[in-house]
């Protein structure tokens, strides 16, 4: 320790002891109240502004509800602002001095360190925040007093930081039934289309979407949470945008959905978008990503768990069957390949395979029948290759219909030789590769009792 840093300490110490001694010269103005605000309850408060930190945040109570209001609206902790409510109600006054009694500056009440401002049927009631004191005390200014208190109000205004109140989800109510989803990351888009309970991807290719995955998808995104506030950047203010890299930025994603009302005997449509984008500056020291709900003043650190979950690998979102159909809609599936070709019908519950040797149709092996609908409508595929099936592989043909007549299907299969990994092409100018062990019978002779 240097002799600075020793005659600062002794300094600051020397200083509280003078504010002490003038605040006991002024004991002719100091009374005991019991409470530092008094009459004040907490329940009947329904606006509360706190300012800390260079920033100042408006609250209203809905009810039990509470909502911040600026700078922006979201959804705020109702816990947490009651728990400040309430200590603040309790708040202790062990001496209090009119204002005129004391040196202020020496308190810190000068530049408070935080100030909050609530109303409620009581009134409008001012609270400045200043220094804190030995043994748990600190000063704070109610009106034209000053009163050494204790020091839980500055723990939850000081010390922490309320804009932690702020609701930290970054996307509000995500539902199933978003539109598209859309992720961005560098150069490389990922687009998703939903059209009736089906996903589709449309960018970086166009292929059918995991349903299931894209659930977990906005399941992910609704769970994203930002770790701490940065900032809150005036409107227009592209300095501080180009400082936290957000005039680039590194990443986003965009959901919308649209709703539909009628109005005036008119069908009318409403989409509503939410984006979050993240900058390239990484916080030092911490490895978390600088991000921000598009449109929104507040800057937030995200970390690399939040990240991730919002820039997955294209593959773990392409539905990785070979048909997007139960096998309850399966009426026929006819096998064209170089052992021979065959349909297989349902008739009344039961299976028939039909072909040169059985054309009016013989009962199929039904494990054989098993296999295949299994393969055909449960088999996930372990790889995926956009270069297609080499050309010198022998490929059998699968069309699959349903009751109706609709083609369910059209299938292209290959395979690395007789105990090699399956390939599929559905269509899509997709090859999904399957592992060697599926069980996928192709022969005809397979399903002949």
């Amino acid at each position: 320790m240097t002799w600075s840093v020793v005659f600062r300490r002794w300094a600051l110490a020397a200083l509280l002891v003078v504010a002490a001694v003038i605040a006991w010269r002024g004991g002719g103005s100091a009374r005991s109240t019991g409470l530092a605000i008094a009459g004040i309850d907490a329940g009947a408060v329904d606006r509360l502004t706190v300012a800390s930190r260079g920033s100042a945040s408006t609250f209203t109570a809905d009810g039990l509800s509470w909502r911040q209001v600026e700078p922006y609206e979201c959804v705020a902790d109702a816990l947490a602002i009651r728990d400040t409510l309430d200590v603040l109600a309790a708040l202790p006054a062990y001496q209090s001095f009119a204002s005129g009694a004391v040196d202020r500056a020496a308190l810190g009440l000068d530049r408070p360190v935080a100030t909050i401002d609530l109303d409620g049927p009581g009134g409008p009631r001012r609270i400045d925040l200043g220094r804190r004191a030995p043994a748990g005390r600190a000063w704070v200014q109610v009106g034209d007093r000053v009163i050494s208190t204790s020091d839980a109000l500055h723990a939850l205004v000081v010390s922490s930081d309320p804009r932690r109140w702020r609701d930290p989800a970054l996307f509000e109510r995500l539902s199933p039934e978003l539109d598209r989803i859309v992720l961005r990351q560098g150069g490389a888009t990922m687009a998703l289309e939903r059209t009736g309970q089906r996903w589709s991807m449309r960018e970086p290719i166009q292929t059918r979407a995991d349903a299931e995955a894209v659930g977990r998808l906005i399941d992910a995104l609704s769970r994203v949470r930002a770790e701490a506030w940065v900032a809150d950047l005036p409107a227009g203010d592209t300095a501080d945008v180009a400082r936290f890299g957000l005039d680039a930025p590194a990443g986003s994603v965009s959901v919308s959905m649209t709703t539909r009302s009628m109005k005036d005997g008119q069908v009318v449509a409403n989409t509503a978008e939410q984006a979050v984008e993240w900058g390239s500056v990484v916080e030092r020291g911490t490895g978390l990503r600088v991000a921000r709900r598009v449109g929104f003043p507040a800057v937030v650190s995200l970390d690399e768990r939040a990240l991730a979950s919002m820039d997955p690998a294209p593959e773990s979102l392409i539905d990785g069957r070979m048909l997007d159909a139960p096998s309850s809609t399966i009426k026929s599936i006819a096998i064209d390949g170089p052992a021979g070709r065959c349909t297989l019908e349902r008739r009344e519950g039961q299976w028939f395979v039909v072909d040169a040797a059985h054309p009016d149709g013989a009962p199929a092996r039904e494990p054989a029948i098993a296999s295949l609908l299994v393969a055909l409508t449960e088999a996930r595929a372990t790889a995926m290759n956009e270069q297609g099936a080499p050309a010198e592989l022998e490929r059998t043909s699968i069309s699959v219909a349903g009751f109706d007549g609709a083609v369910l299907g059209s299938l292209s299969i290959v395979r690395e030789g007789a105990a090699g990994r399956f390939g599929v092409e559905c269509g899509d100018a997709l090859l999904r590769i399957y592992s060697e062990r599926l069980l996928l019978p192709l022969e005809p002779g397979q399903y002949v009792r």
